[in-house]
């Protein structure tokens, strides 16, 4: 499993971090107003199957910069480690404007 750490940062505290390492297990550590205990879990042989077939097909990442004026949750997705390393920052609307990170970040979101 390639390592992904994926954190989103909103409005009101709002706070969503997952890591995942090359063994698969995982954290996920969510805050709003009421901070919630992280759940931590391994990937089943589908989930890592998805995921990582949701990053062959997102390829090259594109440029996805917030609009000026504009103000939306901000985050940030990476990918490997090392010398392979890949750090990709985007805001929400860029969910939209790429049906493939939509499906990678669903994918994260949902663990």
């Amino acid at each position: 499993m390639i390592p992904i750490k994926y954190q989103v940062t909103g409005e009101e505290e709002y706070s969503f971090r997952l890591k995942i390492d090359r063994s698969g297990n995982f954290t996920v550590h969510t805050g709003t107003y009421t901070t919630q205990k992280p759940h931590a879990g391994k990937l089943s042989s589908h989930q890592e199957a998805e995921l990582m077939s949701s990053i062959e097909r997102l390829g090259a990442l594109e440029e996805h910069p917030m609009p000026v004026g504009g103000s939306a949750f901000q985050a940030e997705l990476v990918m490997g480690e090392g010398g392979s390393q890949v750090v990709y920052s985007f805001w929400e609307g860029a969910l939209e404007e790429d049906p493939r990170l939509k499906s990678l970040v669903r994918l994260l979101e949902v663990l």
